[in-house]
């Protein structure tokens, strides 16, 4: 398949999926012809995809709000807001702005259940990031209170609307690789911290940032603070963070979008050694007909960033920043790696999945990253996280809402 012919498909499927009616999208509409947005959780990650929807909504959204639990975060949001766009330290302000037609949630994990679930009860939809939620009963709430409102939920898994990862998913269902054996998702980077770097240069809400996680503590840590990824207080780690794309890719390709039935898990921490999450892990999986393997380490970055090696009886495929390839099998030396058979050249870009989002915001039909789907992606690294900190295998319940080890 050429990059052109996957490129006419995607296109012809995003058309039909985001067709828009005058009812729907006069529902949206501000006083000047625009969505209106605030974003809550304006840090790096957040200010990026607020970059994303200003390019991708250009004249049809702007923020109006910003709301963080640190003002330098505040401030940086509002240089990328529109002008006389507000800032606060309390969320629920946004909520109650009845001008305000959707959020961008990018707050840490342990606040995004509230998050969503404040904002559907709202009226709000909401483009959260991922991983949808910091446990697997977390994620079970969100998906049913969701469900029982009208709005529109997109999880920022950008994969589900990435162009090459779609036309990949199209190889697999016509059976190029043939039945799956075994799946390898990889991330290495080479990520030294400098603890000096750490230094607070505003006002912050140290209480809003603990706000539902299970522990406080009574005076601001800096580590924790600007290195909350390394702490499960606030997250699963890079188990979840990374995981929650790579797996998703490797089940919905797979295995029909569901999550594996038991893990387990091994790591520790080679190079961020100020946190209590591992920073170097590999883990397995097992789904009905395939295994798969999750591994990750950020103190070396051999091949650079993320991979993912899918390989079936008939062929391998591997995906990455740079596209996809798929080698025949079988593979002999010398001539290895043999010609590919399929090539696709092209990365994961994230103003697909925001321009996605704004469509069904207008024509109320569903995004490419449900709530299911990010439940269903970050469930397999949960179980993991399960593994790693019970030392045995976790298996997921029949329901898939819960996990024992």
């Amino acid at each position: 398949m050429s990059n052109q012919q996957a490129r006419r498909s995607f296109l012809k499927s995003a058309g039909t999926a985001t067709a828009l009616t005058a009812a729907s999208y006069s529902r949206v509409l501000g006083a000047n012809d625009r969505i209106q947005m605030g974003i809550i959780g304006s840090g790096g990650r957040g200010r990026s995809v607020m970059e994303s929807f200003n390019r991708v909504g250009k004249d049809q959204m702007e923020f109006i709000a910003v709301c963080d639990a640190y003002e330098p975060n505040q401030n940086a949001a509002l240089k990328l807001s529109r002008e006389g766009a507000k800032a606060t330290f309390e969320y629920k302000e946004l909520l109650n702005n009845k001008d305000i037609v959707a959020i961008l949630n990018a707050t840490p994990d342990h606040w995004h259940m509230q998050m969503v679930l404040d904002s559907v009860a709202a009226g709000k939809d909401v483009y959260t990031e991922k991983p949808f939620a910091l446990t697997i009963e977390q994620g079970a709430k969100i998906v049913k209170g969701v469900r029982s409102s009208k709005q529109i939920v997109q999880v920022g898994m950008q994969r589900r609307s990435s162009e090459m990862v779609r036309s990949a998913k199209g190889l697999v269902e016509a059976g190029e690789l043939g039945e799956i054996a075994l799946a390898r998702a990889q991330w290495y980077w080479n990520r030294p911290v400098d603890p000096n770097k750490w230094q607070f240069k505003g006002k912050l809400d140290w209480e809003r940032f603990q706000g539902p996680a299970k522990r406080h503590y009574a005076q601001p840590e800096p580590a924790r603070f600007f290195s909350w990824r390394s702490f499960f207080d606030y997250n699963g780690g890079h188990l979840t963070d990374q995981g929650t794309h790579l797996m998703d890719v490797i089940q919905w390709l797979g295995n029909d979008g569901k999550p594996p039935k038991t893990a387990v898990c091994q790591g520790m921490n080679t190079i961020h050694t100020h946190g209590d999450v591992p920073d170097t892990f590999s883990a397995v999986f097992e789904y009905p007909k395939f295994m798969a393997t999750w591994t990750l380490c950020y103190a070396n970055s051999y091949e650079d960033s993320w991979k993912i090696t899918i390989q079936g009886k008939k062929a391998t495929m591997v995906l990455d920043d740079d596209g996809y390839r798929v080698f025949p099998e079988v593979w002999k030396r010398p001539g290895i790696p043999p010609k590919p058979t399929h090539e696709f050249k092209g990365g994961i870009p994230t103003d697909p999945h925001v321009a996605n989002f704004l469509e069904c915001v207008r024509s109320r039909k569903e995004p490419n990253a449900t709530v299911e789907v990010g439940h269903n992606a970050v469930t397999g690294p949960h179980l993991a996280n399960i593994a790693f900190k019970s030392k045995t295998r976790a298996v997921l319940s029949d329901d898939g809402m819960s996990a024992k080890a």
